[in-house]
């Protein structure tokens, strides 16, 4: 039986993007068995995945990379994919004897690597992952296989009433400029008050969206901010009727288990073109105007435009 190990990219965003590829994986290859190497959330993000079989938690420090090495060696894998592009990933899995490497032919690393692939920034995050492995199988795939994440299903949490549950990723200071600004926030709390509300995010949004909860005091509104775990906050947008988010890592979970979103695009790391989904769940919001400085683009959405979407989208679903 074929042992494949697969590193993953080190964000959740990115994860869920590699899903394709790694379906492609699990379609050439059967009967493997099928590892995830990176970080802890990578456990909670596919434990009720059944295509994969087991987990090795990454330890970014160095003096731990041969504790890496080691348990990798241990399980003696016959084929090893590279969804990142450090030299030191490839290198761990070289020294692990992992006896065939694929990966992008970056860093200076290209000598470490059985098959190698040029790497396309340019190119959406689903399609160059897919590129890479879809060139180690031949290019045998011309479509990508189904976005999906599996999840417990379950509900966790509950309302006194019927009304669409909507959910607002709003950001806190870390954002930085991807925050929706504090004034559109609870303007748009108010403009939603006929709906069951739910603020999301980690614990380093949880201070600023909890004063908005304070402010809003609304009996509609339950505040999940820093109170979930990453299975936690999968169910929970599963669960929604809609997601309002200026996190991508929302955005991506809410493409893969099919919840419908509203995604306030403000400053970004990577353009958008190659970080939006791949699907017609969701609207995407970003009104750059003529503005020079894109730190301010996230102002121009404001909470009238953020609610008219959501009346398009809930009133619509329920015709």
């Amino acid at each position: 039986m074929k042992r494949i190990i697969i590193r993953m990219p080190n964000f959740i965003g990115d994860s869920i993007n590699t899903i394709p590829a790694i379906e492609m994986v699990v379609q050439s290859f059967p009967q493997a068995r099928i590892t995830l190497l990176g970080p802890s959330f990578l456990q909670k993000l596919f434990e009720n995945d059944p295509r994969i079989d087991s987990f090795i938690v990454s330890d970014k420090r160095k003096k731990h990379y041969f504790k890496n090495v080691l348990v990798i060696y241990k399980n003696k894998y016959d084929l090893g994919i590279l969804f990142t592009n450090t030299f030191v990933s490839a290198l761990i899995f070289k020294l692990a004897f992992v006896k065939q490497i694929v990966g992008y032919q970056s860093e200076g690393r290209g000598m470490l690597l059985n098959f190698r692939c040029p790497l396309n920034r340019n190119v959406h995050y689903i399609n160059r992952y897919a590129m890479l492995v879809n060139s180690f199988l031949n290019n045998k795939f011309t479509y990508l296989p189904p976005l999906k994440l599996y999840y417990k299903q379950e509900r966790n949490f509950n309302f006194d009433n019927d009304k669409a549950v909507v959910g607002l990723y709003l950001g806190g200071t870390n954002k930085r400029y991807r925050r929706y600004p504090e004034d559109h926030s609870l303007a748009l709390l108010y403009l939603l008050k006929d709906y069951n509300m739910i603020l999301i995010g980690d614990s380093n949004d949880a201070i600023v969206q909890s004063s908005y909860a304070h402010h809003a005091n609304m009996d509609n509104l339950l505040d999940f901010s820093g109170k979930t775990s990453v299975g936690e906050l999968i169910t929970t947008i599963a669960n929604l009727d809609l997601l309002i988010t200026i996190d991508s890592a929302a955005m991506h979970i809410a493409s893969a288990v099919g919840t419908k979103f509203i995604a306030l695009m403000g400053l970004s790391t990577s353009p958008t073109s190659t970080v939006v989904p791949k699907t017609n769940l969701g609207v995407i919001l970003k009104i750059e105007n003529n503005m020079i400085d894109e730190a301010c683009y996230i102002q121009n959405i404001t909470p009238e435009i953020v609610y008219q979407n959501v009346r398009l989208i809930l009133d619509k679903q329920k015709d």
